[in-house]
Protein backbone atom coordinates (compact mmCIF):
# COMPACT_ATOMS: atom_id res chain seq x y z
CA UNK A 1 0.00 0.00 0.00
CA UNK A 2 1.51 3.45 -0.85
CA UNK A 3 1.09 7.20 0.86
CA UNK A 4 -2.01 7.95 -0.91
CA UNK A 5 -3.83 4.69 -1.21
CA UNK A 6 -3.13 4.76 2.55
CA UNK A 7 -4.55 8.39 3.00
CA UNK A 8 -7.86 7.15 0.70
CA UNK A 9 -7.88 3.81 2.41
CA UNK A 10 -8.54 5.87 6.48
CA UNK A 11 -10.96 8.28 4.85
CA UNK A 12 -13.23 5.77 3.68
CA UNK A 13 -13.04 4.14 6.95
CA UNK A 14 -14.22 6.96 8.66
CA UNK A 15 -16.88 7.41 7.04
CA UNK A 16 -20.26 7.38 9.32
CA UNK A 17 -17.72 8.53 11.92
CA UNK A 18 -15.88 12.14 10.60
CA UNK A 19 -17.39 13.93 7.57
CA UNK A 20 -15.27 14.07 4.35
CA UNK A 21 -13.26 17.12 4.96
CA UNK A 22 -12.06 16.08 9.00
CA UNK A 23 -11.35 12.94 7.50
CA UNK A 24 -8.89 13.66 4.72
CA UNK A 25 -7.36 15.98 7.56
CA UNK A 26 -6.93 13.29 10.21
CA UNK A 27 -5.65 11.02 7.72
CA UNK A 28 -2.92 13.47 6.79
CA UNK A 29 -1.86 13.36 10.37
CA UNK A 30 -2.11 10.08 11.01
CA UNK A 31 0.28 9.55 8.44
CA UNK A 32 2.25 12.29 9.69
CA UNK A 33 3.11 10.43 12.86
CA UNK A 34 3.64 6.78 10.81
CA UNK A 35 5.74 7.98 8.04
CA UNK A 36 7.11 11.23 9.78
CA UNK A 37 6.20 12.80 6.43
CA UNK A 38 4.05 16.43 6.58
CA UNK A 39 1.12 16.80 4.18
CA UNK A 40 3.35 18.61 1.17
CA UNK A 41 5.85 15.32 0.94
CA UNK A 42 3.13 13.04 1.59
CA UNK A 43 1.66 14.67 -1.79
CA UNK A 44 5.12 14.67 -3.38
CA UNK A 45 5.81 10.76 -2.24
CA UNK A 46 2.26 9.61 -2.60
CA UNK A 47 3.13 6.62 -4.40
CA UNK A 48 6.18 5.50 -1.45
CA UNK A 49 5.02 2.22 -0.04
CA UNK A 50 4.69 1.59 3.59
CA UNK A 51 6.62 -1.07 4.99
CA UNK A 52 4.69 -3.70 7.06
CA UNK A 53 5.23 -2.68 10.12
CA UNK A 54 3.89 0.57 9.12
CA UNK A 55 0.87 -1.13 8.07
CA UNK A 56 0.02 -2.60 10.54
CA UNK A 57 0.33 0.50 12.69
CA UNK A 58 -1.92 1.94 9.88
CA UNK A 59 -4.50 -0.57 10.36
CA UNK A 60 -4.11 -1.15 14.16
CA UNK A 61 -4.95 2.74 14.64
CA UNK A 62 -7.68 3.33 11.56
CA UNK A 63 -9.74 0.45 13.83
CA UNK A 64 -8.97 3.44 17.16
CA UNK A 65 -10.45 5.92 15.48
CA UNK A 66 -13.65 4.13 14.04
CA UNK A 67 -14.29 3.91 17.53
CA UNK A 68 -14.03 7.79 17.84
CA UNK A 69 -10.75 7.40 19.95
CA UNK A 70 -9.47 11.42 19.36
CA UNK A 71 -6.62 11.53 16.72
CA UNK A 72 -4.92 13.84 19.22
CA UNK A 73 -4.76 10.22 21.93
CA UNK A 74 -3.69 8.36 19.03
CA UNK A 75 -0.88 9.84 17.97
CA UNK A 76 -0.50 12.10 21.97
CA UNK A 77 -0.34 15.38 20.21
CA UNK A 78 -2.09 18.39 19.47
CA UNK A 79 -1.10 21.67 18.08
CA UNK A 80 -1.80 24.89 20.33
CA UNK A 81 -0.89 28.89 19.11
CA UNK A 82 1.51 26.87 16.71
CA UNK A 83 3.39 24.63 19.34
CA UNK A 84 2.77 20.88 20.03
CA UNK A 85 1.36 19.63 23.49
CA UNK A 86 1.17 16.25 24.29
CA UNK A 87 -2.27 15.14 24.73
CA UNK A 88 -3.97 12.11 26.49
CA UNK A 89 -6.53 10.94 28.29
CA UNK A 90 -5.92 12.85 31.26
CA UNK A 91 -5.98 16.26 29.36
CA UNK A 92 -8.97 18.02 27.33
CA UNK A 93 -7.77 18.44 23.82
CA UNK A 94 -6.87 22.30 23.11
CA UNK A 95 -9.01 23.77 21.24
CA UNK A 96 -8.95 26.51 18.80
CA UNK A 97 -11.66 28.89 20.36
CA UNK A 98 -9.36 29.06 23.70
CA UNK A 99 -6.89 30.43 20.85
CA UNK A 100 -8.88 33.09 20.89
CA UNK A 101 -8.90 33.70 24.43
CA UNK A 102 -5.08 33.47 24.41
CA UNK A 103 -5.04 35.60 21.50
CA UNK A 104 -7.08 38.32 23.55
CA UNK A 105 -5.00 37.99 26.65
CA UNK A 106 -1.89 38.35 24.29
CA UNK A 107 -3.61 41.46 22.55
CA UNK A 108 -4.32 43.20 25.89
CA UNK A 109 -0.58 43.02 27.34
CA UNK A 110 0.53 45.08 24.60
CA UNK A 111 -1.47 47.82 26.23
CA UNK A 112 -0.36 46.86 30.14
CA UNK A 113 2.42 49.37 30.81
CA UNK A 114 4.23 46.93 33.54
CA UNK A 115 6.45 44.32 33.14
CA UNK A 116 6.88 42.54 36.16
CA UNK A 117 2.89 40.72 36.14
CA UNK A 118 1.43 37.85 38.17
CA UNK A 119 -0.80 35.30 36.05
CA UNK A 120 -3.31 32.38 37.31
CA UNK A 121 -4.08 29.44 35.15
CA UNK A 122 -7.24 27.81 36.94
CA UNK A 123 -7.73 24.17 35.24
CA UNK A 124 -5.46 24.36 33.41
CA UNK A 125 -5.03 20.65 31.79
CA UNK A 126 -2.57 19.88 29.26
CA UNK A 127 -0.86 23.37 30.41
CA UNK A 128 -1.91 25.12 26.94
CA UNK A 129 -2.67 28.34 28.03
CA UNK A 130 0.37 29.24 30.54
CA UNK A 131 2.87 27.24 28.78
CA UNK A 132 1.51 29.65 25.07
CA UNK A 133 1.35 33.03 27.37
CA UNK A 134 4.81 32.40 28.21
CA UNK A 135 6.10 31.80 25.34
CA UNK A 136 4.62 34.79 23.92
CA UNK A 137 5.55 36.78 26.91
CA UNK A 138 8.37 35.79 29.06
CA UNK A 139 8.00 38.27 32.03
CA UNK A 140 4.94 36.67 32.79
CA UNK A 141 5.34 35.24 36.35
CA UNK A 142 2.67 32.26 35.93
CA UNK A 143 1.14 29.40 38.29
CA UNK A 144 -1.18 26.96 37.00
CA UNK A 145 -3.16 24.82 38.97
CA UNK A 146 -5.41 21.17 38.27
CA UNK A 147 -7.19 18.73 40.61
CA UNK A 148 -5.63 16.77 38.71
CA UNK A 149 -2.29 14.92 39.31
CA UNK A 150 -2.20 13.29 35.95
CA UNK A 151 -3.53 16.89 33.94
CA UNK A 152 -0.42 18.26 36.76
CA UNK A 153 2.19 15.42 34.89
CA UNK A 154 1.17 16.47 31.66
CA UNK A 155 1.48 19.97 31.74
CA UNK A 156 4.72 19.71 33.56
CA UNK A 157 5.66 17.44 30.86
CA UNK A 158 4.90 20.01 28.01
CA UNK A 159 6.48 23.17 29.87
CA UNK A 160 9.85 21.00 29.96
CA UNK A 161 9.41 20.49 26.06
CA UNK A 162 8.70 23.67 25.32
CA UNK A 163 11.19 25.37 27.33
CA UNK A 164 8.46 27.58 29.59
CA UNK A 165 9.20 28.39 33.71
CA UNK A 166 5.35 27.54 34.91
CA UNK A 167 4.66 26.92 38.70
CA UNK A 168 2.64 23.79 38.20
CA UNK A 169 0.57 23.22 41.59
CA UNK A 170 -2.22 20.39 42.14
CA UNK A 171 -5.15 22.01 43.77
CA UNK A 172 -8.95 21.34 44.50
CA UNK A 173 -10.52 24.97 43.50
CA UNK A 174 -13.29 24.51 44.71
CA UNK A 175 -12.04 23.75 48.42
CA UNK A 176 -11.69 27.26 49.64
CA UNK A 177 -9.18 26.20 52.22
CA UNK A 178 -6.59 25.24 49.37
CA UNK A 179 -6.88 29.04 48.14
CA UNK A 180 -4.36 30.19 51.24
CA UNK A 181 -1.39 27.92 49.00
CA UNK A 182 -1.68 30.48 46.04
CA UNK A 183 -0.52 33.98 46.11
CA UNK A 184 -2.01 37.25 44.61
CA UNK A 185 -2.43 37.75 40.73
CA UNK A 186 -2.45 40.84 37.99
CA UNK A 187 -4.01 38.17 35.73
CA UNK A 188 -6.45 35.70 36.77
CA UNK A 189 -7.20 32.47 33.27
CA UNK A 190 -9.88 30.03 33.08
CA UNK A 191 -11.26 27.67 31.09
CA UNK A 192 -13.13 25.64 33.40
CA UNK A 193 -15.76 22.69 33.28
CA UNK A 194 -19.23 24.47 31.70
CA UNK A 195 -21.07 22.03 30.07
CA UNK A 196 -24.16 21.30 32.00
CA UNK A 197 -25.28 17.64 32.35
CA UNK A 198 -28.40 17.77 30.39
CA UNK A 199 -25.89 18.70 26.82
CA UNK A 200 -24.11 15.51 26.98
CA UNK A 201 -27.08 13.95 24.24
CA UNK A 202 -25.77 16.82 21.92
CA UNK A 203 -21.61 16.30 22.22
CA UNK A 204 -19.92 14.30 19.78
CA UNK A 205 -18.65 10.59 20.79
CA UNK A 206 -15.45 11.17 20.42
CA UNK A 207 -15.34 13.62 23.36
CA UNK A 208 -18.22 12.07 25.23
CA UNK A 209 -16.37 8.21 25.51
CA UNK A 210 -12.80 9.60 25.51
CA UNK A 211 -12.17 13.23 27.40
CA UNK A 212 -12.08 13.58 30.90
CA UNK A 213 -15.47 14.23 32.30
CA UNK A 214 -14.58 16.46 35.36
CA UNK A 215 -12.88 18.61 32.92
CA UNK A 216 -15.91 19.28 30.70
CA UNK A 217 -19.37 19.24 32.70
CA UNK A 218 -20.99 20.96 35.81
CA UNK A 219 -24.47 19.95 37.59
CA UNK A 220 -27.19 21.56 35.60
CA UNK A 221 -28.43 23.13 38.79
CA UNK A 222 -25.34 24.87 39.72
CA UNK A 223 -23.22 25.47 36.49
CA UNK A 224 -21.87 28.64 37.53
CA UNK A 225 -19.91 27.08 40.54
CA UNK A 226 -16.54 27.19 39.19
CA UNK A 227 -17.64 31.03 38.22
CA UNK A 228 -19.02 31.88 41.99
CA UNK A 229 -15.54 30.60 43.44
CA UNK A 230 -13.63 32.52 40.99
CA UNK A 231 -15.60 35.72 41.65
CA UNK A 232 -15.11 34.93 45.36
CA UNK A 233 -11.36 33.67 44.97
CA UNK A 234 -10.51 37.48 43.09
CA UNK A 235 -11.70 39.58 45.70
CA UNK A 236 -8.55 38.01 48.03
CA UNK A 237 -6.25 37.30 45.43
CA UNK A 238 -6.73 40.05 42.39
CA UNK A 239 -4.09 42.73 42.32
CA UNK A 240 -5.51 46.34 42.21
CA UNK A 241 -7.19 47.11 38.72
CA UNK A 242 -6.47 43.48 38.17
CA UNK A 243 -8.17 41.34 34.87
CA UNK A 244 -10.23 38.18 34.85
CA UNK A 245 -10.31 36.21 31.53
CA UNK A 246 -12.60 33.34 30.82
CA UNK A 247 -13.73 30.59 28.55
CA UNK A 248 -17.57 29.88 28.61
CA UNK A 249 -21.05 27.65 27.85
CA UNK A 250 -22.15 30.01 25.03
CA UNK A 251 -25.49 29.68 26.82
CA UNK A 252 -24.34 31.13 30.14
CA UNK A 253 -23.10 34.50 28.48
CA UNK A 254 -25.57 36.54 30.11
CA UNK A 255 -25.63 34.58 33.38
CA UNK A 256 -21.28 34.99 33.74
CA UNK A 257 -21.97 38.53 32.63
CA UNK A 258 -24.30 39.55 35.69
CA UNK A 259 -22.48 37.41 37.61
CA UNK A 260 -19.45 40.00 38.10
CA UNK A 261 -21.03 43.11 37.03
CA UNK A 262 -20.70 45.74 39.64
CA UNK A 263 -19.82 49.69 39.87
CA UNK A 264 -15.46 48.81 40.09
CA UNK A 265 -15.68 46.69 37.24
CA UNK A 266 -16.09 46.83 33.20
CA UNK A 267 -17.32 43.36 31.65
CA UNK A 268 -16.67 42.45 27.95
CA UNK A 269 -18.73 39.55 26.44
CA UNK A 270 -17.31 38.23 23.30
CA UNK A 271 -18.07 35.92 20.51
CA UNK A 272 -16.03 33.65 18.55
CA UNK A 273 -15.33 33.04 15.23
CA UNK A 274 -18.45 30.54 14.88
CA UNK A 275 -20.46 34.08 16.36
CA UNK A 276 -21.29 32.00 20.33
CA UNK A 277 -20.63 33.94 23.59
CA UNK A 278 -17.46 32.43 24.47
CA UNK A 279 -15.12 34.82 26.22
CA UNK A 280 -15.53 37.38 29.52
CA UNK A 281 -13.08 40.11 30.36
CA UNK A 282 -13.68 41.25 33.66
CA UNK A 283 -11.55 44.42 33.99
CA UNK A 284 -11.44 45.99 37.73
CA UNK A 285 -10.93 49.78 37.58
Amino acid sequence: MNIQNAKLFIIDALKGVYDEREAGNIAVLLLEWITQKNKATQFLEKNTLLTSDQENILHNTTARLQKNEPIQYIIEEAWFMGLPFKANAFTLIPRPETEELVEWILNDLKSIASTHLQLLDIGTGSGCIPISLKNKVDFLQIQAIDISIDAIDVAKENALKLNTDIDFKQIDFTIEKQWSLLSTYHVIVSNPPYIKENERSEMRKNVLDYEPSTALFVPDNHPLIFYEKIKQFSAYHLQPNGRIYLEINEQLGQEVVALFTSENCQVDLRKDMQGKDRMVRVIYL
